[in-house]
């Protein structure tokens, strides 16, 4: 029915109309945009009345009036979006179309009550109609051509160039329908509704009113800040649905002639054929027939939409880090599509998220670390993406919160950032860059790099638990090979002493001092056997309820008892802490351990802080789980940054008697208790070791 048709046309422009201002009430482009719509929306309300009852005349009067505004509604929406919103649009042609448009409503409609001259079915006010819509929206066409003259910006240029061609097809195939009209036969009463309505349209189907509202979506794209890419992306799928409609009415015409023969079951077997056999073949033929028309309108979307493809083909083959980069990286800077990629992910030691590799020509060097808060805060409440200049555009509105995620993206170089997620876990993101002078990624194309962030978190944590299966083949190799290794050096290693003290009675002076070395070294390898015994042997937790004052209260004594002049030892406990369900003697050494690398960081004297006090894990995969944290905080001479890499890598020491295990022991401790162990330092002013034990760690 083609009154449904100018139906839906009367009900999309108006909903797109009230939609728009609503988004920004302050915009002045959008209440511009809101006028135009409600405008066009009057115009068909009363095209599809008159459609209803054409002898009332109303609806053709309705449809008149409402259409000598178009001219006005359409060049104040040009004028004002070719300036933006915080700029008045100034046009000189502006004026004179707002006050003359009341007069020639009246005109027209005087004409049309009064005039007897009729041409089929246009009469005088249709021709002064005409004139002046017609001339005046060629006027807003001319404004819009101008801008393209002046713009010097590739994406804007194409974006006019699209809505060009939109408007001059929709003002075009509209022209056409009322000359078609104006030759079409009168009105007959006595022809049924659906001759009467087609009488009344004319012999061209209502093609403008279909352009006309798809122009109005188009703009709508545009003033939302939608990209470039989205129109290319509405304007191939448009393109490939429309030629398979037109095969399929092809298909059905032909065997519609079968209908006029003396047997039309031989048609409508034809046509229920023909229907079937293209609705089978439909999906093949509509992903080559998108392809060949994006090809043609959309190149960029369609070598982003082939890369895509590829990077989701590879992710499950990726078991590990460099794998990962390599199939999602690699693949996006080799498609061309993308100026530079970076990825992010979350660095255990020093709880933030880390740089991990980039590929491409950033403009500037990239941001290595970023903190967890705030820039997860967005993921965490539901974001599939940031886009930054949708971030920039709210910031205006938002405040300081929203702009310092802005900064913070491009300080990334990123235009987009897709999360990796695993479940509501953020375990980093994929930061894209595109061309200075490309539009940015379309709609579409976030919600597949999006879907990509999911299947990349998922392959995220099969790398994760390929890992630790890998580290623990590694501590039961080395647990096996220590142990044959231990027993080869003791042995050895007791007769060397034994006699070492033997000689110890019958030596002095500088023969005596000699042997004193021996037996201390061979104490200190003895040291080092037994400390790599129990790195490397599969740790064992003996749990007990423990209440953490007692813990703390207890490694105060011991380090009291050993701390040199000069150092105090002071102990901050909060008050109605939660017991912890752990292995207390593990945890006593964890303490004892980092209260001991304490004092020997401060030979010249200074505090030794010990606290408990409640908190949360700061792992994302915990999602903020409460949790007890043991404190060990010194004021002594800080960590080198280039030392603080290596830590806790077995066999590090800065101390020449120190074996390098204490701290990487401590922190499998802490790991076994599904705890966290970290470190914040500065040169000259000392350390703060944190243990943070979750208080369900027995759970």
């Amino acid at each position: 029915m083609i009154v449904l048709l100018y139906a839906l046309a009367t009900i999309g422009s108006g909903a797109l109309a009230v939609r728009a201002p609503l988004a920004d009430r302050e915009d002045p482009v959008r209440r511009r945009y809101a006028v135009l719509g409600i405008t066009m929306a009057m115009v068909w309300l009363g095209w599809t009345i008159h459609l209803l009852w054409p002898a009332l005349r109303v609806g053709k009067l309705v449809n008149g009036a409402a259409a000598t505004f178009l001219p006005y509604a359409l060049l104040a929406f040009v004028a004002q979006w070719s300036v933006g919103r915080d700029e008045p649009a100034r046009d000189p042609r502006l004026g004179p179309l707002a006050g003359l448009a009341p007069f020639v409503a009246v005109a027209y409609v005087g004409a049309e009550l009064f005039a007897p001259w009729r041409l089929g079915q246009a009469g005088v006010g249709d021709v002064i109609l005409g004139g002046w819509v017609f001339g005046g929206v060629l006027v807003s066409l001319r404004r819009l051509w101008q801008r393209h003259q002046q713009s010097r910006e590739r994406v804007e240029r194409a974006r006019i160039r699209y809505l060009l061609a939109l408007a001059g097809a929709a003002v075009g195939f509209t022209l056409i329908e009322a000359v078609a009209r104006a030759w079409s036969p009168v009105d007959d009463p006595s022809a049924n509704f659906f001759a009467r309505e087609g009488l009344v349209q004319g012999a061209i189907p209502p093609l403008g009113a279909l352009l006309t509202t798809v122009l109005l979506y188009f703009l709508y794209q545009v003033i939302s800040l939608y990209r470039l890419l989205d129109l290319a992306e509405i304007f191939s799928r448009l393109a490939a649905v429309s030629i398979a409609a037109l095969v399929l009415v092809l298909l059905d015409s032909l065997s519609a002639v079968s209908l006029l023969g003396p047997y039309p079951t031989h048609g409508f077997f034809q046509a229920f054929v023909g229907s079937l056999l293209f609705l089978l073949a439909w999906d093949p033929l509509r992903t080559q027939l998108e392809r060949w028309v994006s090809g043609a309108l959309n190149p960029r979307g369609l070598v982003f939409a082939d890369a895509a493809r590829d990077v989701e083909v590879a992710l499950p083959r990726a078991i590990s880090i460099p794998a990962l980069v390599s199939a999602v990286l690699d693949r996006f800077a080799a498609s061309g599509r993308v100026l530079y990629t970076g990825l992010y992910l979350w660095d255990e030691e020093r709880r933030l998220y880390r740089l991990v590799a980039e590929r491409g020509a950033a403009p500037r060097p990239s941001l290595i670390h970023v903190s967890r808060q705030p820039f997860v805060e967005g993921f965490a409440l539901g974001a599939p993406a940031y886009i930054r200049v949708e971030l920039e555009r709210r910031s205006r509105k938002e405040g300081q919160a929203t702009e310092a995620l802005a900064r913070l993206m491009a300080g990334m170089n990123a235009d987009v950032v897709v999360p990796l997620r695993s479940g509501d876990l953020v375990l980093g993101w994929l930061a894209m860059a595109d061309e200075p002078d490309s539009d940015g990624f379309s709609e579409e194309e976030i919600t597949r790099l999006s879907r990509l962030g999911v299947q990349a978190g998922g392959t995220l944590e099969n790398i994760h638990g390929f890992d630790e299966l890998k580290e623990e083949h590694r501590l039961s190799a080395l647990g096996t090979m220590a142990a044959g290794l231990a027993h080869e050096i003791r042995n050895p290693l007791a007769g060397i002493r034994g006699a070492a003290q033997f000689l110890q009675g019958t030596r002095e002076g500088a023969d005596a001092e000699m042997v004193r070395v021996i037996v201390d070294e061979t104490d200190r390898l003895n040291r080092i056997v037994s400390q790599f015994l129990d790195y490397a042997r599969q740790l064992r937790i003996h749990r007990a309820r423990v209440a953490p004052s007692l813990l703390v209260a207890a490694t105060v004594r011991a380090l009291a008892a050993s701390a040199p002049p000069g150092v105090q030892v002071v102990e901050e406990v909060e008050p109605d802490l939660p017991e912890l369900d752990v292995d207390v003697d593990k945890l006593r050494q964890v303490l004892l351990n980092l209260g001991q690398n304490g004092l020997h960081a401060m030979p010249d004297g200074g505090v030794l802080r010990l606290v408990a006090r409640r908190g949360v894990l700061k792992d994302p995969r915990a999602r903020g789980a409460p949790a007890v944290e043991l404190v060990v905080e010194d004021s002594g001479v800080g960590i080198s940054p280039e030392d603080l890499d290596k830590l806790f890598v077995p066999f590090f020491t800065t101390r020449h008697d120190g074996t390098g295990l204490g701290l990487p022991i401590s922190q499998r401790i802490v790991q076994a208790h599904h705890g966290e162990l970290d470190v914040r330092t500065e040169v000259g002013k000392g350390s703060r070791f944190c243990v943070r034990l979750p208080l369900n760690v027995g759970g």
